[in-house]
């Protein structure tokens, strides 16, 4: 099992109240190495950073994203679009605006056929 983590925060992270007095405190565990090394994501530290990246650079992140899937049609104009400004008309987000693809196809017979990882367990 993996080690525990403790971060000072206010609240127990439950919904629940603490004891007078008693300091509160977060937990979170951490998985074990041999499985941090394989993990799509290896650490909190690998997490935050792509956190970070996703809010500051959200084009490019998703973009690198979007790299790893078949399409069938790619993005014909900008991948992302949006207004979050009402004073600069509509409130609207467009993600890869006609763009199609086979979501099938990227979660079952590529991984299958491409990545020949058909004997392998996908979800327990």
């Amino acid at each position: 099992m993996g080690l525990p983590e403790e971060r000072g925060r206010s609240g127990n992270g439950c919904g629940g109240r603490e004891e007078a007095g008693a300091r509160s405190r977060a937990r979170s565990w951490s998985p074990p190495p041999e499985l941090s090394r394989s993990a799509h994501v290896s650490s909190l530290q690998r997490y935050r950073e792509l956190h970070r990246r996703s809010v500051e650079e959200p084009r490019e992140f998703w973009g690198d994203i979007a790299k790893e899937f078949y399409w069938k049609t790619p993005c014909p104009g900008p991948f992302l679009k949006y207004n979050f400004d009402v004073t600069k008309g509509k409130i609207f987000i467009e993600w890869m605006k006609g763009a199609t693809t086979n979501i099938c196809y990227n979660v079952l017979d590529r991984i299958v056929h491409e990545k020949k990882l058909g004997d392998k367990i996908a979800f327990y």
